[in-house]
């Protein structure tokens, strides 16, 4: 049985959202690293602290400033922000591996955003592997996934489109397979999806192609006598816009006991002029999913993910996260599970945890557990997501922290603001 204890970590700001999370330094022991972030706009970092533990969290040194020129540089009027996705330990090659995501917004983020929602490109998105030897600050290795002809990108010709507009891919988490080789899901433009599969965009997605992703899995194999993963490509997996109208989004994925690799998307059914989109109004939004069982050279089809009563799984368009849990060895899925009725990125509640089957990938519909939801006098847009994991390694409580976005008041265009909360999870033997 699964148990969850709910402790509220700080209380809501006047206005933005505070966000608390913990990492272990090393792939052992008990040393970690605290952040304390701060965001006062949607999709956008602010200022962030730090603090080191060397026992597991009983006691902190003081609280030290992220120097934020090391994560948002300004290009002339252009503006870059850079996010590492956090430290995977890899076992057999005895090294860490990370995502770099770097966002490129044109004339600065306001404008970028501006520009995106009301239906242009305002800013381009890129993924790089990182690889990190332990006890080092800094990765020896940072290098561009390139699934098609590019170039790096060149400080002296920023805007060169032979890198802005090539191997675009948005952020997401490596993951580590038993053999040692990495998988990551990139998530690629839909032209580009489509003409890696030898679509015709205009037919599959006309709407607004270029603001939206199919996604890629690029499966690396590290190479000893260069010390760099070397990456194949899947198939790409293409959500067309009448079955989701922001195409696919924060794909996470799993290695299965059986040996299947596991995809989990997130779709949307919103309309917008903007994006003229075509999906039908009462089209339900899913978590999608597909998978593939020859070590991701090919994925399935995306279809709605289920339970094993073959229930679908409704959710909003919001983040969820795959865990194995170090206690009991067991693969969970934590997000939104949702009625019928979810539109849009809404409702982001209740939040759940559950078990994944190992052999196919549903999910275990017996072992759904609400970690939380909605409580008397919160806005029906309160955020239970964009949560951060982390796993005790003395315990095996699973944490799983957030800020609870929009709790009293909402509104679109701010990073509105909430408590910050912490649930440990108990997930048993």
């Amino acid at each position: 049985m699964i148990k969850v204890i709910r402790e509220k970590l700080e209380d809501s700001l006047a206005e933005g959202q505070i966000w608390i999370k913990k990492e272990y330094l090393h792939h052992d022991g008990l040393a970690l690293r605290q952040s304390r972030i701060l965001q006062l706009e949607p999709d956008y970092g602010g200022g962030s602290k730090f603090r080191i533990s060397e026992d597991n969290g009983r006691t902190y040194g003081e609280w030290q400033d992220v120097v934020r020129e090391e994560t948002h540089v300004m290009i002339g009027d252009d503006e870059v922000e850079t996010l590492d996705m956090g430290k995977v330990w890899n076992p057999v090659y005895g090294h860490y591996v990370s995502t770099r995501f770097e966002r490129y917004y044109v004339n600065g983020h306001k404008e970028a955003y501006r520009k995106y929602w009301h239906g242009s490109v305002g800013f381009y998105d890129h993924q790089a592997i990182r690889i990190w030897r332990e006890n080092e600050d800094t990765p020896y290795a940072d290098d561009l996934i390139k699934y098609e002809e590019g170039e790096d990108f060149d400080p002296q010709n920023p805007r060169n489109p032979a890198y802005l507009e090539k191997n675009n891919g948005y952020c997401n988490q490596p993951i580590v397979l038993k053999n040692g080789d990495i998988a990551v899901p990139v998530g690629v433009m839909v032209p580009t999806g489509c003409r890696m599969a030898g679509l015709d965009v205009n037919k599959v997605f006309p709407s607004c192609p270029d603001l939206h992703h199919c996604v890629v899995v690029a499966r690396g194999r590290f190479n000893t006598e260069t010390e760099r993963y070397d990456f194949t490509f899947s198939n790409p997996v293409i959500l067309g816009d009448l079955r989701s109208s922001r195409g696919i989004d924060e794909p996470i994925i799993a290695e299965l006991e059986s040996g299947r690799l596991l995809l989990v998307m997130r779709g949307s059914n919103v309309s917008s002029v903007h994006w003229r989109t075509r999906i039908e109004p009462g089209t339900p939004s899913f978590k999608w999913y597909a998978y593939s069982d020859d070590g991701g050279a090919t994925f399935t089809t995306a279809e709605p993910w289920h339970f094993d009563n073959r229930q679908v799984i409704y959710s909003g368009a919001s983040i969820s996260v795959l865990h194995r849990a170090a206690k009991n060895g067991k693969l969970y899925w934590i997000g939104n599970v949702t009625d019928h009725t979810a539109y849009d990125n809404f409702p982001r509640f209740p939040l759940h945890i559950a078990q994944v089957d190992e052999t196919y990938g549903c999910l275990i519909k017996e072992t759904l557990t609400e970690i939380d939801t909605r409580r008397e006098g919160e806005t029906e847009h309160i955020e239970l997501s964009n949560f951060h994991i982390f796993e005790d390694r003395e315990t095996g409580v699973i944490e799983v922290s957030l800020c609870k976005g929009g709790q009293y008041v909402f509104d679109y265009t701010k990073a509105n603001a909430g408590e910050a909360w912490r649930y440990l999870i108990d997930v048993g033997e």
